[in-house]
Parts: structure tokens; C-alpha cells; sequence
């Protein structure tokens, strides 16, 4: 079995996210096999799924530097995005049912093993963060839905950190480890480290977890159709990402299921 990488990305954050729903969900029903998406996202900030975004963002300077507020469909905090910044995404399928433990520790060994191949040293902090030298470097998120394991993750290499604290809001009492808002770049560790250098860093990290050689293509039909159906009816909508519901919900799922039919 192959592991397809895709790198597909759009100038539509919006779009963005919404592709990685239908990424699960064409998975599920084994129309694709388990894929590695490696893409970059405009600046934009991710919600978590169960997160409330005035607890999480600074809305009044999102509203003054036209940042997007997105909600994801899977867990954990809010996100920084820029186009200095590596997102990928991992969906696999398994017959059994696998713990979300599994996730972060044995597929995001991937993360950490390409980091070890840039010459990091890289650990876990809190089950999801990974870190350098004491700093955050990418933060991961991760779901079991529609009968797939999705991890996807954020790894910061030349972002805007001034502006990332700007956004976003740090607890004045640390609920969790202060880690998680100590980030740092890779650039920080790693002098003329290029984007393309890491990309090849995660396909072959992620290739050696699954023990699966890469293959890239293209999105097919099914998942180009269900992002499309996403992104107008659920991920555009103030309804969503900033009330965390959608009341047609059940009509979304339908005309995917259409689809996938």
C-alpha cells in the first residue's frame, strides 16, 4: 500500500479548511487511500471544533489586520496561519478501531522524524505539542469521524510571531503548560532552511511511520465536489465558525452522501 500525497491549496482559507473535511470523508468511504496533504494557508486563524472565539481571539485586532476565523472540524486550540507556515494533514483508514492515542503517539512520530532529519531534536509536550529547545514549534489536532483517523498539524518556519500574539489570546491563569504559548520558528533553530526542504522532510517521515511509499496525485472529482458543497454551507458561515453549529446539517450530509453513493 502507497501513501498519496496531495498538494493542493486554494487562495480561499475558507476552502481550505473545507478540504480537509472532504479529505475524511471520500477516506471513509475507500474511494482514496491514505493520504498525506501538504499545503499553506493565507492568513488566517483556525478554531478549534469546541472552542469559543472570544475566549481565543483577539477579535477587534482579527477585524484590523482582515484576519478569517475558520472553525475546523476536530479539536484542540486556536491556530496562527500564514504563508510561512507548513500545514499538513494525514487521513488513514484501519479495520479496528484505534484509540486517539495512537494518533499523536505513533503517526506523529512523522512530524518528528522529519524534524530530526533537519537536524532538530524535537519532543512532545502535552500529548500534541511539538517542540524545540523549549519552544513550540507546530501544534496538532486530530479526530476520530466517519470511520478514519485524521492528524493534522501547523509547523511554523518563518511566520509572523508579533503578529501571532496579536491575535492571539493567552490565558492570564495557565490552564495548561505555558509551552503551548511559547512558540518559535524553525527558522530560530535551522539558518536557510527552505519550504521545499521540509516538505520532502514530512513525506518521508510520514512514508517511514506507515511503511508506505509516496505516490502524489491529484484531489479527485468526489473530494473537489464535497469541499465545494463545505465551503458554501458550512465553513463561509458566521453560523459556523463563530457559533460552532450549522442548522442544515442534516442536508449537508444528504447531498454528501449523494455523492459518495
Amino acid at each position: 500500500m502507497s501513501l498519496r500525497v496531495l498538494f493542493n491549496e486554494y487562495p480561499d482559507p475558507y476552502l481550505n479548511i473545507a478540504f480537509e473535511e472532504a479529505l475524511a470523508r471520500v477516506r471513509s468511504v475507500d474511494t482514496t487511500g491514505d493520504t498525506l496533504r501538504i499545503w499553506r494557508n493565507k492568513k488566517a486563524l483556525i478554531l478549534g471544533r469546541f472552542m469559543k472565539v472570544e475566549e481565543d481571539i483577539n477579535l477587534e485586532n482579527a477585524d484590523k489586520f482582515r484576519f478569517p476565523i475558520i472553525r475546523r472540524f476536530t479539536g484542540g486550540g486556536t491556530v496562527y496561519h500564514d504563508e510561512e507556515c507548513i500545514n499538513y494533514s494525514l487521513v488513514i483508514k484501519r479495520d479496528v478501531e484505534y484509540p486517539l492515542d495512537y494518533l499523536y503517539a505513533h503517526l506523529l512520530k512523522g512530524t518528528l522524524l522529519a524534524l530530526k532529519k533537519l537536524g532538530l531534536r524535537p519532543y512532545l509536550r502535552n500529548t500534541n505539542d511539538v517542540v524545540v529547545n523549549g519552544r513550540k514549534v507546530s501544534g496538532t489536532a486530530a479526530g476520530l469521524r466517519w470511520e478514519v483517523l485524521f492528524l493534522h498539524g501547523s509547523i511554523l518556519v518563518d511566520s509572523n510571531l508579533q503578529m501571532l500574539y496579536s491575535l492571539l489570546k493567552i490565558p492570564k491563569v495557565h490552564r495548561f503548560d505555558p509551552v503551548k504559548y511559547r512558540v518559535a520558528n524553525l527558522t530560530s533553530f535551522v539558518k536557510n532552511i527552505s519550504m521545499d526542504y521540509i516538505v520532502e522532510a514530512l513525506i518521508w517521515g510520514y512514508s517511514r511511520v506507515l511503511s508506505a511509499p509516496p505516490t502524489f496525485e491529484e484531489p479527485v472529482r468526489e473530494e473537489n465536489k464535497i469541499a465545494e458543497i463545505l465551503y458554501e454551507e458550512k465553513y463561509s458561515k458566521d453560523e459556523w465558525n463563530f457559533g460552532g453549529s450549522i442548522k442544515n446539517e442534516t442536508e449537508i450530509n444528504k447531498k454528501i452522501k449523494e455523492i459518495l453513493s
